[in-house]
């Protein structure tokens, strides 16, 4: 079989001819002096230089200090947004600061209206009666009082429930306050009052059922020989684990029983 009758035999032929041509002297120009040549060798015949074209590795310390330029240009970058923010945020804090200062002040005066002393006329003691006895009848009329004190604040909006009634209790529970409350010749005496728009059972003491009052709470001083009065309306600070936003102390004639006849 001829050459021209096997397949086999002509591709190799054929890929004999590829090789010859792929491996065949060609021109080419060198890099180094621009001269052209025909070779198929790797150096320039005018100049010696080396005409295959070759890459340069970059340095072995171009990368990290590509990453550390391209770490200063995002901090450069970053700085003015950062201290933009920064400052957004001192701005913010100090609006706030003035703002719950501004509400603090507002609160703090609204407080001193609602405590300010209210005085009233009471029940003098007739002659010839027991001052002590007539104790009750003084206390009965000073609780009527704060109601009626309670239901005006609740017409005018500055509480939220006109009281039901009141009751008032000798104040502070000592020894020396009993003792006060059972001396005919004692001239005033303070009392703790709750001006109630709701009552609740509450746990007993000693036995004894008790009732409980959710309401206002007034400090109040009873003038016994003439049965003069002065109370304040009291706002307790917030107890363990609240916060109130302000708080005023009581004023001195509630405060004081020596000072309610000033």
């Amino acid at each position: 079989m001829t050459t021209d009758q096997d397949p086999w035999a002509g591709a190799r032929t054929a890929a004999r001819e590829d090789v010859k041509a792929a491996l065949a002297r060609g021109v080419r120009t060198c890099p180094a002096c621009g001269a052209e040549q025909v070779t198929s060798g790797r150096f320039c015949d005018v100049c010696g230089a080396d005409t295959t074209a070759r890459y340069r590795k970059p340095p072995r310390w171009r990368t990290p200090a590509l990453v550390v330029l391209g770490l200063l240009v995002l901090a450069a970058a970053a700085y003015p947004l950062a201290r933009l923010l920064r400052d957004d945020a001192a701005a913010d804090r100090e609006r706030t600061a003035q703002r719950q200062a501004a509400l603090k002040e507002a609160e703090i005066a609204r407080l001193r209206i609602d405590s300010r002393p209210v005085r009233a006329a009471g029940l003098a003691v007739p002659d010839g009666t027991d001052p002590v006895a007539f104790r009750d009848e003084q206390i009965t009329h000073a609780e009527r009082a704060i109601t009626a004190d309670g239901r005006e604040r609740a017409a005018e909006g500055t509480v939220d429930r006109a009281p039901k009634g009141t009751e008032c209790f000798p104040y502070p529970k000592t020894a020396a306050r009993s003792a006060i409350e059972a001396d005919p010749r004692a001239q005033r005496g303070r009392y703790e009052c709750v001006a109630y728009s709701t009552t609740f059972e509450a746990p007993e003491s000693q036995g004894q059922a008790r009732t409980g009052l959710f309401g206002y709470p007034y400090w109040l001083v009873i003038e016994y020989p003439t049965g003069d009065l002065v109370w304040c309306k009291v706002t307790p600070r917030a107890g363990e684990g609240g916060q109130s936003l302000a708080a005023v102390p009581v004023p001195a004639p509630c405060r004081e029983p020596a000072a309610a006849a000033g």
